[in-house]
């Protein structure tokens, strides 16, 4: 943990690129950690916010359209033969395909803030064959939520930027979660007033 902070200080913004293209596609980064330490970085003017935001939004949608095109191009079953072999846990599968049958496209945008669950929406949004497009509005609007909630809180917090996980779990996690699942209610409701 402490080399990836140190690295993301060296690199800068191809650091946070890479940095989160890989943990959305499932290594083992802690992404909103990693986005706090930038809010922090910021917070201390070695990055821009605006410059921090785009970058931490196009790694984040690199990463995770790599997911769908995983999920899209080998399809389930190899994603379940070879789990284990790309040190995807089988539990986590299991949950992210029950959350994502459960709430379907609104999975994409809410799942960024369920820890074990973000990586493995795209994926199934992938073997699900969801259309480019409809996968494109809804991952790519719950990144940039989520890529603004948590630079922005490590930015808030400044020197006690590593709280962040209590204040995201306690109180940020279920407050984003409240207006994402609020979205997507008014979302159905609109696409079925519309039939």
């Amino acid at each position: 943990m402490h080399a990836l902070l140190l690295s993301i200080t060296k690199y800068s913004y191809p650091g946070i690129f890479i940095a989160l293209g890989l943990g959305i596609l499932g290594l083992p980064v802690p992404d909103e950690t990693l986005l706090a330490f930038v809010g922090f970085l910021i917070f201390q003017g070695k990055l821009v916010y605006f410059y921090a935001i785009a970058v931490a939004f196009v790694g984040t949608s690199c990463g995770i359209t790599i997911g769908y095109l995983i999920g899209r191009i080998l399809g389930i079953r190899f994603i379940r033969r070879y789990a284990a072999r790309i040190h995807l846990n089988p539990d986590h599968i299991h949950s992210a395909e029950k959350f994502y049958n459960r709430y379907g496209k609104f999975a994409l945008l809410i799942g960024y803030f369920v820890p074990g669950i973000r990586h493995l929406t795209a994926i199934f949004a992938g073997t699900s064959l969801m259309p480019y497009r409809t996968f494109a509005f809804f991952t790519y609007g719950g990144a940039l939520i989520w890529t603004v909630t948590f630079i922005s809180l490590g930015y808030v917090l400044g020197e006690q930027w590593k709280h962040v996980s209590a204040y995201s779990y306690h109180y940020i996690i279920p407050m984003v979660l409240v207006v994402c699942i609020l979205f997507a209610v008014i979302m159905y409701l609109r696409s079925s007033n519309g039939k």
